[in-house]
């Protein structure tokens, strides 16, 4: 995707950054295999997409993991996510953040926002910028430590949870003046279900003192609409 095309929910100004996508890889379902673009080859740089597809299993591997932890804090079957994931539409986001070369017009390397899908594995970044948004609205640097993952919760698993498991909202801001010069890459894991995966609020989650805070829709459904308020798609 190219710089600045991306806006998050809300947001006129494009942000600072451009990325590439690494998506699924459908081995034994041909109908869920057309509906998803193929995997561009690119052959100007060796082992760039064979590295990718690695990455990308591993992490869709760990984040499986982390699903089957957060069903039975959910006190669902631990394996409850495992079929919506299966050949789900996950993607792996490697990022630049190019150099900040003049003054940004409000824009930052990337607004405040939640992401779309069920969970986000972030591994640690080259460069700092990232932060999280408490509670209470303060906002905190995020940094993972080597050999450690930062988890986002995304919207999708918000809105099925009925917020007990809240959506992450965090950002990307812009490095001090004197550090404007430098890149910044990152490599985020988005899981995302299959797009008929149902969002409904689970029934578990739902009491007196947290009634049901959202529509009924599927995952598909949610994310169509997300990516036209991202400018991704046209409505």
């Amino acid at each position: 995707m190219s710089f600045g095309k991306e806006s998050a929910k809300g947001k006129k100004e494009g942000d600072l950054k451009e990325f590439w996508h690494f998506g699924q890889y459908v081995e034994d379902d041909a109908e869920r295999r057309k509906e998803y673009p193929e995997n561009v080859e690119v052959k100007e740089l060796d082992q760039f997409n064979k590295v990718g597809k690695e990455t990308y299993q591993m992490l869709e591997k760990t984040a499986k993991y982390v699903l089957r932890a957060l069903a039975l804090y959910l006190n669902l079957e631990e394996t409850y996510f495992d079929n919506y994931i299966h050949n789900g539409n996950s993607i792996l986001r490697p990022i630049h953040y190019p150099p900040i070369k003049q003054e940004p017009k409000n824009a930052v390397r990337a607004a405040a926002h939640g992401d779309i899908n069920l969970i986000t594995l972030l591994m640690g970044a080259q460069g700092r910028g990232l932060q999280v948004q408490r509670n209470d609205g303060e906002w905190i640097d995020a940094i993972a430590e080597p050999d450690e993952l930062m988890i986002n919760v995304g919207d999708m698993l918000s809105r099925h949870s009925n917020n007990k498991l809240k959506s992450t909202i965090h950002r990307v801001i812009n490095p001090p003046r004197e550090l404007w010069g430098t890149s910044r890459y990152s490599m985020p894991f988005f899981m995302h279900p299959v797009s008929e995966m149902k969002l409904d609020v689970l029934e578990s989650c739902i009491d007196e003192d947290n009634p049901k805070q959202f529509e009924d829709i599927t995952a598909g459904e949610f994310l169509n609409e997300r990516l036209i308020e991202l400018g991704l798609i046209k409505k």
